[in-house]
């Protein structure tokens, strides 16, 4: 990583102009791509405009250290900013993490599925054996039971993920229809 020694007189300017003493450092920076869109900002309308607001700004010590480096657009549910994301490299992940969904809460009767799988389980041995074992019993339930009620939530989120992606680059290059809007 470069490091920057600057003067006294350098100092005062960067105290009365930052955004001089910013540019200059700038020069010696890379930009990174981005994928997944052109901008980062777009009005919608008849006449949409569009920018790129944000960047990631990296040196050449970064880029060597960091080969698979990719910037993307996300994708933006309720605004009309994209919000950005530096991914240094692909990580290969194992086994995902059970997670609990607030979802089920708010689905009648689970509760009561969980007091009926809760006695259906008899362990024998200490208090934190047993518990660790029914809640491993009702983590698989909840799984199979989930997919049964709900449906493949990450296939259904891929896929609106994707038609919201259509659209935002609709709207980016030609805009949308006022139905497309709605």
């Amino acid at each position: 990583m470069k490091s920057y020694i600057l003067t006294k007189e350098a100092r005062v300017l960067a105290l009365l102009m930052p955004w001089l003493i910013f540019g200059i450092l700038l020069i010696s920076q890379l930009y990174l791509p981005l994928r997944g869109g052109d901008f980062m900002w777009s009005s919608s309308g008849h006449d949409p405009l569009a920018s790129r607001l944000d960047h990631f700004l990296v040196s050449a010590d970064w880029e060597e250290f960091f080969v698979d480096m990719i910037q993307k657009r996300m994708s933006t549910l309720l605004s009309d900013h994209f919000p950005i994301c530096l991914e240094t490299s692909v990580s290969v992940r194992g086994k995902s993490p059970f997670r609990f969904e607030n979802m089920w809460l708010e689905f009648e009767g689970f509760a009561d599925l969980i007091k009926e799988w809760w006695g259906e389980v008899q362990v024998q041995g200490f208090a934190s054996f047993i518990v660790a074992k029914k809640l491993q019993y009702i983590k698989e339930k909840l799984k199979i039971w989930n997919r049964k009620v709900f449906g493949d939530i990450k296939m259904r989120k891929h896929n609106l993920l994707g038609s919201i992606n259509s659209l935002d680059n609709k709207e980016e290059s030609c805009g949308l229809t006022e139905v497309e809007f709605q």
